[in-house]
């Protein structure tokens, strides 16, 4: 048999493994949460170009603004006047 001694040993020991696990674990969940805030606002700010190409497309407007990250990004980051700027950028170019 084992004694009480080592039996204790063990118990403190995988005690000590599952908070090193879960500590590590924690840590890891808030760059992930910021990651992913970065990654929905990226798609948002697609999807607001692609329904800007979509209504100049539908009033014969030859504006179309490619999609790409950091089209993406600056339509996130800046919102409705990341939206504007881009569009102007297009149409004096």
């Amino acid at each position: 048999m084992i004694d009480i001694l080592l039996q204790v040993k063990l118990i403190l020991l995988y005690g000590i493994i599952i908070l090193s696990i879960y500590t590590i674990a924690l840590l890891m969940i808030g760059p992930l949460k910021l990651i992913g805030k970065i990654g929905a606002k990226l798609m948002v700010g697609g999807l607001c170009i692609f329904i800007l190409n979509y209504i100049f497309s539908v009033f014969n407007v030859d504006l179309n603004i490619g999609i790409n990250l950091v089209t993406s990004f600056c339509t996130a980051y800046l919102g409705i006047f990341g939206v504007l700027a881009i569009s102007l950028i297009k149409y004096l170019l």
